[in-house]
């Protein structure tokens, strides 16, 4: 359960408004009010207050709110989330496949030609595995016009290129 969702039933429980529990942990009652409706997080020591008020266990409390707990992992470790890995580690791996091109001197239609293939499979692999709940849910209007538009890029790209690829074969 996410922790404004629990917050609230809490709060609701001990028949405190918004305001009273902001008093009590000396914040404002907007900031109560964020939590709640999932716009932002409460600092850790926030969370330790209001497990101490409730008189709940912080795993009861923040239990099932995977981004608050994530929020507080601290082992020193970069932690990328998983747009950043795919970002950052296709630029790497694609840096280093250019290196090994380099190096292999490989003929460019070829090296091309399963670029092309390779990508396909992979953009099929990244949409058949998505939550496409949570994806719908998250998309502005704004980003399913520039969707559109880079999807038609991609495929115009695509297509060009296999047939440049075909007529250049026959």
């Amino acid at each position: 359960m996410k922790i404004g969702l629990q917050l609230q039933q809490q709060r609701i429980l001990h028949n405190m408004s918004q305001n009273d529990l902001a008093e009590k942990l000396n914040i404002s009652r907007q900031s109560i009010s964020k939590w709640e409706n999932g716009g932002s997080l409460p600092s850790f020591n926030n969370v330790v207050a209001i497990s101490d008020l409730f008189d709940i266990s912080l795993d009861e409390l923040i239990r099932g709110d995977e981004e608050l707990m994530d929020k507080f992992k601290d082992d020193g470790k970069i932690r990328l989330n998983h747009v950043e890995t795919i970002i950052f580690g296709g630029i790497g791996l694609g840096i280093v496949l250019l290196i090994l091109l380099g190096l292999f001197k490989m003929p460019s239609d070829i090296v091309k030609a399963w670029i092309l293939v390779i990508a396909l499979a992979g953009k099929l692999g990244v949409l058949m595995n998505l939550e496409w709940k949570y994806v719908n849910r998250s998309l502005t209007k704004k980003a399913v016009f520039w969707g559109v538009i880079v999807m038609a890029m991609t495929v115009t790209d695509s297509l060009l290129s296999m047939w440049i690829g075909f007529t250049a074969g026959l």
